[in-house]
Formats: C-alpha cells, structure tokens, sequence
C-alpha cells in the first residue's frame, strides 16, 4: 500500500472508529485529525469535508453488507439457517459501525445532501435486494411463485415499519428487537405457505 492509500485508510479508520462511538454528528474534523495523528491540511487533500468522507465509509460499509449477504446465500440451504445467518450478521454489524450512536444519528440526519446520498443508497440496496430473493427462489429456499416486483414492494413497506415513530413506540427503543422482527416477517413471510410440500 502506497503512502496516498495508507493515509487514506488512517483516516477512514480512525473515523469508524469515533462514528461508532460518538456517531458521526458529535465527531469533528479535529477530532479525527487527532485519533488519525495527521494535520488538517493532510485531511482535506483526502476529503471535502467530514460528509464526504462519511459518504465514503457508508459506502464501503455497503460492501461488506451485499459480500456477506452473498456468502449467506452461497451457504444456507433453507429458510431456517438463512434467517439465523442474517441474525448474526445484524448482530456482528451492530458491535462493529453500526452501532446505537451511529443509528441515533440515522434517525437525526436533517442533512439534505445525506438524505439524498441515503436515498441513493437505499436504491442500490433494493436492485442488489432483488437480485438475492431471485436467487433465494432459485434454490427453493423461498415461494418461486411471488413475482420478484412484489418482493421488491414488500421490502419497500418492510423499511417504511422499520423508520416509523410509531412502529417504533411500541418496542421502546429497542430496535434491535424491532429488525428481528420485520426480518422474520420478511423471510417466514417470503418462505411461503406450500415450500415444505414441494420439496
């Protein structure tokens, strides 16, 4: 790794590591500078700002989620062992950057370029999403029947129960118990009444 590339990761590392203490509203430029030991000018030949660096975590983090996403379908063979796959990943992410700061901030962002970003993301989450259920009806580990457009619809209504203050109320604050929930929803739902006789 060159010295551009290892500073680069200094920084991003060092970053991850406050968000998922503090969340990324509490952090500052220098604070970063601080836990990364480099100058502010060194910071801004990498980074516009704290946004755009967040933007690229965010980023990377997204690609840690769709690669495990796709080892779990590599590995699972049925509805059971695909939900207990998620479970423990949900669980590792939420030890790791998406921790209960980082979460709090999620819900608090009142960034309108972020909420753009987040849009964006959510966008690509849904395609790479889709793609997964296809495979999953593939191997027979969901209903084949279910067009992948209604799967795609219901997840969309997944996330809305997920971010809605209501929905919310009633575990709370206790996401975590409310993400498994929407999840076996999603997954016992999308397993279908006729799989075991299928099979």
């Amino acid at each position: 790794m060159n010295l551009d590339n290892q500073t680069r990761q200094t920084i991003i590392q060092a970053s991850e590591k406050l968000f998922s203490q503090h969340g990324w509203q509490r952090i500052s430029i220098g604070d970063i500078c601080a836990e990364a030991k480099i100058s502010r000018v060194s910071f801004y030949r990498y980074f516009k700002n704290k946004i755009e660096l967040l933007k690229e975590i965010i980023t990377l983090q997204q690609v840690k989620v769709k690669t495990r996403y796709t080892e779990i379908l590599r590995d699972t063979k049925n509805i059971e062992e695909l939900i207990n796959a998620i479970f423990d990943y949900q669980e590792e992410a939420l030890k790791q950057f998406f921790t209960p700061p980082v979460l709090k901030d999620f819900d608090n962002n009142k960034n309108k370029d972020l909420d753009e970003f987040f849009h964006q993301e959510r966008q690509k989450k849904y395609i790479f999403m889709n793609h997964f259920f296809e495979e999953l009806q593939r191997k027979k580990i969901i209903y084949a029947n279910y067009p992948v457009p209604l799967i795609h619809n219901y997840l969309r209504i997944m996330d809305e129960l997920m971010f809605s203050e209501h929905v919310q109320a009633m575990y709370c604050g206790e996401k975590k118990e409310l993400r498994k929930d929407i999840l076996k929803l999603i997954m016992f739902g999308l397993s279908g009444p006729t799989l075991h006789q299928t099979e």
